[in-house]
């Protein structure tokens, strides 16, 4: 996912620990920024993350696939179990000082190693804490064979840790096809050890073994790629402006985890494992589409807009440029999901999966806007907001908490539309307060959305009463013609304003030429 700079002898050099150049200050954000170099990279990374995305999806469908047919539902459910556990405590492992490397202006070496010191600390923490609490989760799950696991897997919080920083340096120099090597090779030995071990009837453990090779290859593959070279652990290095952001954003993270899980415990209390299954089922197929597409644009977006904070100019036109693309992308995919998703799961989950399709045409409406209104936090971040950003995510946890507890009276339905009325309602205080005081307004921000927001609106109208108005039955024939409907009208939509043609024209030749490049 980064592009290539260093050479081969300065990357491995980034293992060694060095004094004398301890304070030299880090050069990929120094210089003046050039904006044809900045978009040229934006245009590359964005290309080089989806490709890396979509080859690790592949990966991941792949061993899903192989495995569920060598392993039982129980070794997966071994592996959930200490999943839960571990996924919390990893929340505190980066302690946001990632995002601290890759925002800090005139970041010098003898930081961003004091960062590594403090990663890596945190990390062998995390790891006696998980490992000494193995016995208890065993306890809690009734399953002694959990103190193993969880052994085993603690040791993923050190493997991770000893690449944090070196990853870091790699997305702030916008080195995104490194990354993305090291990212795809862990993944594929992930897959290799799983399979090999499982065929060779390990059970649970081809899982285990699966993910700690794969976490080790991988942050072996980025303290090799990275530019990064560590020096010995300094004071006065003058990192607490850091540990302040880096304290905001887990801060943020804590909180954003509770207000994320609130809804799935409330539902699975209250209405039980069938409900919590059409709930969930309903969210992950929603939100993969949606994640497909920003999570790579906003991995690019933050380090580029990080050195455009103090151009306003172009930092404003930078994220409303982003901002639109977000929403030419994704607002179409929420609207015809709005208006299909009924027919589009019948067909693919079976007709014993309806409720899903119900639910996700409600979910639709709060993802209609919820790509282009979460970016308000790369903004933030990349300003060095971190406080207003955690204040921002405290309250809308609060109040997504509230209206969770509101909605679950109604069951999984009661609470996807709970979740839609409140994100609609918190929208202009929210991003108000998120955007005063920085080059964006929610004016600005709302023109930047409007045509997509328009177009996809539209074609969900005129596609919900043809389709209506013809009674076109629920059938593969039926779904493929409600696509022809609206994705014509939207392609129409987007044809006839010459912004956008002119665009993703020069979008489509800077791709092409990075393809010939490649």
């Amino acid at each position: 996912m980064r592009r290539e700079s260093s050479t081969a002898q300065q990357s491995l050099s980034s293992m060694k620990v060095t004094e004398a150049d301890s304070t030299e200050k880090l050069p990929a954000m120094e210089k003046l920024v050039d904006m044809a170099d900045l978009k040229r990279k934006s245009v590359r990374g964005g290309m080089v993350t989806m490709v890396s995305q979509a080859i690790t999806i592949g990966i991941q469908l792949t061993s899903t696939v192989i495995l569920a047919r060598l392993l039982s539902p129980e070794d997966y459910g071994v592996l959930a179990m200490v999943m839960a556990v571990t996924a919390f405590a990893g929340i505190f492992r980066e302690m946001g000082l990632s995002s601290a490397a890759i925002q800090k202006k005139g970041l010098t070496r003898e930081q961003q190693s004091n960062l590594f010191w403090l990663n890596l600390a945190m990390g062998i923490i995390l790891t006696v804490i998980v490992a000494g609490a193995s016995p208890l989760v065993a306890w809690f799950y009734g399953k002694p064979e959990l103190v193993a696991v969880t052994l085993a897997l603690s040791l993923n919080f050190i493997i991770s840790s000893l690449s944090t920083q070196h990853g870091a340096m790699l997305i702030r120099n916008m080195q995104f096809g490194r990354k993305a090597v090291a990212t795809i090779a862990g993944s594929l030995v992930t897959l290799a050890v799983a399979i090999i071990l499982a065929l060779q009837g390990y059970s649970y453990w081809a899982l285990v073994w699966g993910m700690l090779a794969g976490a080790l290859v991988t942050s072996l593959l980025t303290l090799y790629l990275s530019p990064f070279r560590l020096g010995l652990p300094s004071k006065g290095s003058g990192i607490r402006d850091m540990l302040g952001f880096g304290a905001n954003v887990t801060g943020f993270d804590f909180v954003n985890y509770f207000a994320r899980n609130l809804d799935n415990i409330l539902i699975g209390r209250v209405w039980g494992t069938i409900e919590l299954g059409y709930y969930t089922k309903a969210y992950q197929l929603m939100l993969f589409p949606i994640n497909a597409i920003r999570g790579p644009i906003n991995q690019v977006a933050f380090p580029a807009l990080s050195r455009l904070k103090d151009n306003e100019t172009e930092f404003r036109n930078y994220f409303l440029s982003i901002i639109s693309i977000i929403a030419y992308l994704t607002m179409p995919i929420c609207a015809f999901l709005w208006c299909g998703s009924t027919i589009l799961i019948d067909l693919i989950l079976g007709p014993q999966w309806s409720e899903v399709g119900t639910l996700i045409s409600w979910l639709a409406i709060a993802a209609f806007i919820q790509p282009v209104a979460g970016m308000s936090g790369s903004l933030l971040l990349s300003l060095g907001l971190s406080r207003r950003y955690l204040l921002c995510g405290l309250c809308n946890a609060i109040i997504f908490s509230v209206c969770f507890m509101i909605g679950v009276n109604w069951g999984a339905k009661g609470v996807a539309i709970s979740y839609v009325i409140t994100n609609y309602v918190i929208l202009f205080p929210w991003l108000t307060w998120a955007f005063k005081g920085t080059p964006v307004n929610f004016k600005s921000f709302s023109i930047a959305c409007m045509y997509p927001a328009v177009v996809s609106i539209f074609a969900f109208v005129v596609t919900e009463i043809t389709f209506n108005h013809y009674l076109i039955e629920s059938s593969i024939m039926g779904l493929i013609f409600m696509g022809l409907v609206f994705y014509s009208i939207v392609g129409l939509g987007y044809l006839v304003n010459k912004d956008v043609r002119r665009t993703f024209g020069r979008l489509l030749k800077k791709l092409r030429r990075l393809a010939h490049r490649l």
